[in-house]
C-alpha cells in the first residue's frame, strides 16, 4: 500500500512539473511576439534628387530704352556727326547718293524710339533641390539683340525752290547679352503629380556691342571711332583701335512655370520670367523691365518622391 502511494505522488510531482513548464514557454512565446514585431525592418525613405539640370530655349524680348543707343544722335558715344565730319567719309556718303560735286548732304533726324527686335535665346539650369517643395537655382542665358530703324537726310539743306530731296538710310545696332541669375525656388505639387513654381532672385547682365552701323545705298558705314583722335585717312594704313562698348548691369528676376515630369529623370517646364533691370551701356542708367517665355528641358528626376520633410 505504502509503494502504491510513493507512484501515485511521484506521478502527481510528474504531471506538475511538466505543466508548469508548459505555462512557462507560453509566457516566453508572448513575451517575444512584440519583440519580433519591433525588430522588423523598416523599408527605406525615398530622399528627394538633389541635382537636376537643364537646357532653356525661349524668346526675350528686352526693353526698348537702351536701344536707343544705336540711334546715332549726339548725345550717344556713337553719333552719325562722327562720319560726317570726315571729309572722306563726307564725299562717299554723297558719291553713293549721286550727288554732284557742287551738292551738299545734311543729317536731319534721327529715330529717338528704336526697339529691340524679339529674339530666340538659350541657356543653362542647375537646380539644387533643398526638398521636393523648394530648391536654389542658378541659370545663364544668351541672346543676341539688334534694333533697327531710319535716319533722314536732306540734300542740299540751303536750297528752298523746290521740294526738300530726303533720304532715308536704315540704321542699327547689334549687340550679345547673357542674363545671369541666381533664384530661389518654391514648387507646389497638385494631384496630378505635376506642379507650379514661382522663382524669384538678383539678375547679373553681360552686355557687348558688336555693331553700331548705317546703310547708305548698300555700303556699310561703323559710327564706332576705331581710329581715336586721328581720325579716318584715305588711302593711309591706319591702326584700329579695338573699342569695348558694354559691361555688367545689374538688377532682380521673377518668374514662374508648371513642371510635368515626363518619365524616369526627364521632364519640362514651361514657363516665363521679367527682369527689372538696368544694362551697361553709356547714357542709359535706369532699371527698365524687360521678358521672356522658355521651355526648360529637365534632366533628373522630377518625380514626387517621398523625403525627409513629406509631413512640413
Amino acid at each position: 500500500m505504502k509503494r502504491l502511494l510513493t507512484i501515485l505522488l511521484l506521478f502527481n510531482l510528474i504531471t506538475f512539473q511538466s505543466m508548469l513548464a508548459q505555462d512557462n514557454s507560453d509566457k516566453e512565446k508572448t513575451s517575444r511576439q512584440p519583440l519580433q514585431r519591433a525588430s522588423k525592418p523598416v523599408p527605406a525613405e525615398k530622399k528627394v534628387t538633389r541635382f537636376n539640370f537643364g537646357i532653356n530655349l525661349g524668346m526675350y524680348d528686352a526693353n526698348k530704352y537702351p536701344a536707343n543707343f544705336y540711334n546715332g544722335g549726339d548725345q550717344n558715344v556713337n553719333n552719325i556727326q562722327y562720319l560726317m565730319s570726315n571729309q572722306y567719309w563726307y564725299q562717299d556718303i554723297k558719291n553713293s547718293f549721286g550727288l554732284a560735286q557742287t551738292d551738299s548732304v545734311a543729317l536731319q533726324g534721327y529715330p529717338t524710339n528704336m526697339h529691340y527686335t524679339i529674339v530666340l535665346s538659350g541657356g543653362v539650369f542647375l537646380r539644387y533641390n533643398l526638398s521636393r517643395y523648394n530648391g536654389i537655382c542658378l541659370e545663364a542665358n544668351y541672346a543676341q539683340l539688334k534694333a533697327e530703324d531710319q535716319v533722314t537726310f536732306l540734300v542740299n539743306p540751303g536750297y528752298s525752290y523746290t521740294l526738300p530731296d530726303i533720304r532715308l538710310v536704315p540704321i542699327s545696332g547689334v549687340e550679345q547679352r547673357i542674363n545671369f541669375d541666381l533664384l530661389w525656388q518654391e514648387n507646389f505639387w497638385l494631384r496630378s503629380k505635376t506642379y507650379l513654381f514661382l522663382q524669384g532672385g538678383i539678375n547679373m547682365n553681360y552686355t557687348h556691342v558688336t555693331k553700331s552701323i548705317i546703310y547708305v545705298v548698300n555700303q556699310e558705314y561703323s559710327i564706332i571711332n576705331i581710329y581715336g583722335t586721328q581720325g579716318y585717312q584715305q588711302g593711309v594704313n591706319q591702326q584700329e583701335n579695338p573699342v569695348i562698348q558694354g559691361g555688367i548691369g545689374y538688377g532682380l528676376t521673377l518668374g514662374g512655370g508648371v513642371g510635368i515630369p515626363l518619365v524616369d529623370k526627364f521632364g519640362i517646364e514651361p514657363g516665363g520670367f521679367i527682369n527689372y533691370n538696368k544694362v551697361a551701356l553709356q547714357g542709359y542708367p535706369d532699371f527698365k523691365i524687360s521678358f521672356g517665355f522658355y521651355l526648360r528641358i529637365l534632366f533628373g528626376n522630377i518625380k514626387p518622391n517621398l523625403d525627409d520633410d513629406e509631413n512640413r
